[in-house]
């Protein structure tokens, strides 16, 4: 069937072609179906996908009808048709593609083919961003009319779905992956606390309580002595397990609310490591989620913690308020900063756990997080929750 078959047999192509696509999962099945399609339905020689990569700077063929060249990558600053629709976003018709400057023969140079006729489409996301270029070489009446690029644009759409998808599903398994990182480095750093501190003081108690009976034998007062040494270390491992527990699941911040228990981890965490913690302004009158409030205290928690341990900061400032229904939380300090783009962009293989930890709590929470720092100028920390 080609394209001279009429409106009901394109209709029917098309159909058939959706519920193809419906069934089908590999996005390079469907991109290749798509492909040998509009070839059909536009009656051409040739079709290519191209798909952006952004990091890259790039369009490349994904999907190739036919041709020597099964990936061909194209600067999208660059020369040729696919780069300007890319760029552009419009559709071309180009009848006599040598006659176009935009046109790169270089390809055509390389191997032997003769493009006469040209069908270009951008591919785009439901929220318009481009994620490709569908291209269609020789229509073989002659010239692609303007029913051709409705059908090419039907096809370009479909492409995109396809296309987004695969986004998508990637970062959904990006976002996946990240999260088991982050419970993973969590659990392993609740286990390295738990061995250093609790677990290894009560080892040495119980081998202290089993010296100071073997002394209550022959010296009693001193027994007792060692005894009350001893009580103190458990009294500490006592301290050292609440304190987990606290950052854990603070009771009360269920019991009693977020600006509770803010104020108490201000209190706990201030002195730390020589750093004063003071909350500036902390007042919450509404009641929010239980995610909501959980997700806010470990972003937080988590800012102070950083201002502590990495920031060296002498003062770190803490603001939790309801402003015009939404929830606003601020922790600012005076420490070394750093840089917010370079350590973005690659937090997620230098394993900064704390920037991972917040990003997805305030995630979890609905909320967007701000990060504005600078080497040598402190770092602040704002989430800002809309109502539900």
């Amino acid at each position: 069937m080609s394209g001279r078959d009429g409106p009901s047999a394109e209709l029917g192509a098309l159909l058939e072609l959706q519920r193809d696509l419906a069934l089908e999962s590999d996005v390079d099945v469907v991109l290749g179906r798509i492909g040998a399609v509009a070839t059909t339905l536009l009656d051409a020689e040739r079709a290519t996908l191209y798909v952006v990569d952004a990091a890259r700077g790039e369009i490349w063929s994904r999907a190739v009808t036919q041709g020597e060249f099964r990936e061909l990558r194209i600067p999208l600053d660059g020369a040729g048709l696919a780069a300007t629709v890319a760029r552009e976003g419009h559709a071309l018709r180009i009848d006599h593609p040598y006659d176009d400057p935009r046109f790169d023969p270089s390809v055509d140079a390389r191997t032997g083919f003769r493009t006469r006729s040209l069908l270009v489409v951008p591919i785009d996301s439901r929220a318009h961003e481009r994620l490709g270029v569908l291209q269609v070489v020789n229509q073989r009446s002659g010239a692609f009319d303007e029913r051709h690029e409705a059908i090419g644009e039907g096809l370009a759409a479909s492409a995109g779905v396809a296309l987004e998808y695969v986004r998508l599903t990637t970062e959904l398994a990006a976002e996946r992956l990240r999260e088991v990182r982050i419970a993973e480095e969590t659990r392993h750093r609740l286990a390295r606390d738990l061995h250093d501190g609790v677990a290894q003081t009560l080892a040495s108690t119980a081998m202290g309580i089993e010296l100071a009976q073997r002394r209550a034998r022959s010296d009693l007062p001193g027994a007792l002595d060692e005894l009350t040494r001893l009580r103190e270390k458990v009294l500490e491992a006592q301290r050292g397990l609440r304190e987990l527990l606290f950052e854990l699941r603070p009771v009360i911040l269920e019991e009693q609310g977020l600006a509770s228990a803010v104020e108490s981890l201000i209190e706990r965490t201030n002195g730390t490591g020589g750093t004063r913690v003071v909350a500036r302004d902390v007042r919450l009158e509404t009641r929010f989620s239980p995610e909501v409030e959980a997700s806010t205290f470990h972003v937080v928690r988590e800012a102070i913690s950083n201002a502590i341990k990495t920031g060296h900061a002498a003062m770190v400032c803490v603001d939790l308020a309801e402003k015009d229904g939404m929830l606003v939380a601020a922790v600012e300090d005076d420490g070394v900063g750093f840089d917010v783009a370079s350590t973005l962009a690659t937090y997620s293989a230098r394993g900064s756990l704390g920037l991972l930890q917040m990003r997805e709590s305030a995630r979890q929470a609905g909320g967007r997080l701000v990060l504005d720092s600078s080497p040598g100028h402190g770092t602040r920390v704002r989430l800002h929750v809309p109502p539900a």
